[in-house]
C-alpha cells in the first residue's frame, strides 16, 4: 500500500484512514515515521484531527443528521451509548419518540437496494419544509439504510408526522423504492 501521493506527501485518504485507525500496522508505522519528517502532511493530520472532533463533538451533542452503516450503531453500542432504533419497512409507518436517556436515535429505512446504484433521500415534515440528501451511501446488500437523526432537534418538536422517501437515480429519472411514516411524539 502506497501511503505518498506523487508530491511525495501523504495521500489525503491514507491520513483519513490512519486517523481513523483503519490502517494496517505497517502502513501506521510508516505514516508515524513520515510525520516526524514532514511539517506539511502534520499540519494535514491536525487539520483531519480538528475536524474529526468537531463532527464527533456535534454527533454527540445531536445536533448533526447522517446516514451511517449498521456497524457504526453496532460501535455506540458498544460504547454503552443508549440507541434508539426503529427500523420501517417500505409502505409501513411508526410511532415513535425520544426518551432523556437516548443519545443517538436511528431509523433504519428497509428497502430492495439490488440493482440500486445512486439513492437520494427525501424528507417531508408535516411542517412542508423537504430537505432533498443526493447520493446517500448505501451498502445494496444490506437491505437497509441507517439514518442517524438529529436528536437534539427532534426533542424540541411537539407531535408532527415526517415522511422520508427513497429514491433510486437512474439515467432516465428516478424510481420511488421506499415511503416510510414517522409519527413522532414528545416524551411523556
Amino acid at each position: 500500500m502506497n501511503t505518498m501521493d506523487s508530491g511525495k506527501h501523504i495521500a489525503f485518504d491514507r491520513l483519513v484512514d490512519y486517523w481513523f485507525g483503519d490502517a494496517g500496522e505497517a502502513e501506521t508505522q510508516a505514516v508515524d515515521e513520515h510525520l516526524m519528517q514532514c511539517d506539511a502532511c502534520g499540519a494535514q493530520a491536525d487539520r483531519i484531527a480538528t475536524l474529526g472532533h468537531g463532527v464527533r463533538k456535534a454527533f454527540a451533542a445531536g445536533e448533526v443528521s447522517a446516514v451511517v452503516s449498521a456497524g457504526f450503531v453496532a460501535r455506540l453500542a458498544e460504547r454503552d451509548m443508549h440507541v434508539r432504533e426503529y427500523r420501517v419497512l417500505p409502505g409501513d409507518s411508526v410511532n415513535c419518540t425520544v426518551a432523556p436517556d437516548d443519545e443517538v436515535l436511528v431509523s433504519r429505512l428497509q428497502a430492495s437496494l439490488q440493482g440500486v446504484h445512486r439513492l437520494d433521500l427525501i424528507a417531508e415534515p408535516s411542517d412542508g419544509a423537504t430537505e432533498h440528501l443526493p447520493d446517500v451511501p448505501f451498502d445494496p446488500l444490506s437491505g437497509e439504510v441507517v439514518l442517524a437523526i438529529r436528536i437534539a432537534q427532534l426533542r424540541e418538536l411537539p407531535a408532527h408526522e415526517m415522511q422520508l422517501r427513497l429514491l433510486a437515480v437512474e439515467d432516465d429519472g428516478s424510481r420511488e423504492i421506499g415511503r416510510y411514516t414517522f409519527r413522532h411524539s414528545p416524551w411523556q
